[in-house]
């Protein structure tokens, strides 16, 4: 195999979904599996929707997921956009400009190089007579399309104008798709179709073949909603004499709902789930998992990440639709969090609660984090979960102590009997606690846990926290005491 170069071409028209990540995480296995090259190329030309910062997203995004962009922008290309922000990386490479705005001019000869070999032609149709002329078919009953008005009548090039590729309509054509297989078509199902705009712009038909070919990229791998698209690339590169890459369309990814997700339709983007407390390595082994499997007879869901570059191949890719299962996707990073070191928890959660505002003694927070890292499934649980240790006023669920049987007498009884065992406590450890809270129910004819659920909703303020004798250990015997003693003050007597 020739070397593998492979590119994400995103348009900055808003900031990429998951589903639209995944085409860059397959180009990257794909490249890193065979020593390849990954490329990142901003594909800019619909200048009406450009959103800004959408580019420092996907650099920024692609960063956190731990995917190296071999080749891409340079800070001196995103400058030249009015696109570059402080602590943009220095990328480049060889086969630059990878921001296609930059490279009109190479869009215009390759144009000129088409309409001088006759396979294109400038077209001055208006907006109007367009119009006028697709109205007609339709009234007709025939496909809608351009006629070929201007293929015969030599527009000066003086006049505004397009140029249009020159479509043979009765042209068989066949792909052999790395994933789909043979694709044949008997007759090209796109009508000559725009290449260079008015306003000196590419359309994608042009620029991601123009750059495919300058950037030497050897795998295009791309969406199913481009296979009707093919044969137009196909006859450009034909009509260019240059040698096609292989293609590879690979199925749409849709919500649970069976419909396609979308920028449009709020699917979520990296960043959301990021925010969400996701674990990069979590996301790049989920979405991976999208539409691929490692083979027959394999069950592995969870990958590290030269894992799945050794297992991944575009044989794996299923041609059916695949599925974006956040249910799924929680559970799975709940998995990688266990995996964690508590070292490395631990600091993976401090953005998290430095964001959230809780602030937590370095030590107490050592002291819970294994039993919480075994509870959560996202990093953002970890602070409402261990606010309790933060020096602050607390605010009780009171309403949620009294159930089960215990109303406001019986919990007061809980929480004086409470306090008579756990302040005789010589040791004040986890074992001692145990011990005596748990004669503390027997004692009054309670199961523990209603007893327990007073308790901890007098000293933590909360239902949910990390295991409760260990909790009451971290917080020291004087807190403890104190929490229980306003608690019953909170009690209508």
């Amino acid at each position: 195999m020739t070397e593998v170069r492979t590119r994400f071409a995103p348009s900055p028209t808003g900031f990429q979904h998951l589903g639209g990540f995944r085409t860059a995480f397959f180009a990257y296995l794909l490249a890193k599996k065979h020593g390849g090259q990954f490329l990142l190329r901003i594909e800019d030309t619909d200048r009406e929707r450009l959103v800004p910062g959408a580019i420092r997203f996907i650099v920024e995004e692609l960063g956190w997921l731990g995917i190296q962009i071999d080749e891409g922008p340079s800070r001196e290309e995103l400058k030249a956009i009015g696109e570059l922000w402080d602590g943009a990386p220095e990328i480049g490479g060889p086969c630059g400009p990878y921001i296609q705005s930059l490279k009109l001019k190479r869009y215009k000869e390759v144009a000129e190089e088409l309409i001088s070999k006759g396979f294109a032609y400038r077209c001055d149709c208006t907006p109007e007579m367009l119009e006028r002329e697709r109205a007609e078919q339709m009234a007709r009953r025939e496909l809608p399309g351009y006629s070929g008005y201007c293929r015969t009548r030599e527009v000066s090039a003086d006049r505004p104008h397009v140029v249009r590729f020159k479509i043979p309509q009765k042209r068989a054509l066949t792909l052999n798709d790395a994933v789909r297989g043979r694709v044949h078509w008997d007759s090209i199902p796109l009508r000559d179709t725009v290449l260079l705009k008015s306003d000196g712009f590419p359309t994608y038909h042009l620029a991601a073949m123009v750059d495919d070919h300058d950037m030497r990229i050897s795998h295009v791998l791309r969406g199913v909603e481009w296979l009707s698209s093919a044969p137009v690339h196909l006859l450009l590169y034909e009509a260019l004499g240059w040698q096609p890459p292989i293609f590879a369309h690979f199925p749409l990814v849709n919500g649970t709902d069976g419909k396609k997700l979308s920028k449009r339709s709020g699917a979520l983007n990296a960043r959301q789930v990021r925010e969400m407390g996701y674990l990069p390595e979590t996301v790049l082994n989920f979405v991976s998992l999208i539409g691929w499997a490692p083979g027959e007879g394999s069950n592995q869901e969870i990958f590290t990440r030269d894992e799945l570059i050794k297992s991944f191949s575009l044989e794996g890719i299923n041609q059916a639709s695949g599925v974006f299962d956040a249910t799924k996707m929680a559970w799975m990073n709940g998995l990688y969090i266990r995996n964690l070191s508590v070292g490395e928890f631990i600091e993976r959660c401090k953005p998290y609660m430095e964001l959230a505002g809780v602030q937590v003694p370095a030590e107490q927070f050592a002291a819970l984090a294994p039993h919480v890292q075994e509870r959560v499934k996202a990093l953002t649980e970890v602070a409402p979960m261990l606010d309790f240790l933060a020096d602050k006023p607390l605010t009780r669920e009171m309403d949620s102590m009294f159930q089960k049987g215990i109303d406001a007498p019986k919990a007061r009884e809980v929480l004086n009997r409470s306090l008579v065992v756990l302040e005789a406590l010589p040791d004040f450890t986890v074992e001692a606690i145990d011990q005596a809270l748990r004669g503390v129910a027997t004692e009054l004819g309670l199961k523990a846990g209603p007893a327990f659920g007073v308790l901890r909703v007098a000293v933590t303020g909360k239902t949910i926290t990390p295991p409760l004798f260990e909790s009451f250990a971290v917080l020291g015997k004087d807190t403890v005491l104190s929490r229980i003693r306003e608690t019953l003050d909170l009690i209508p007597a």
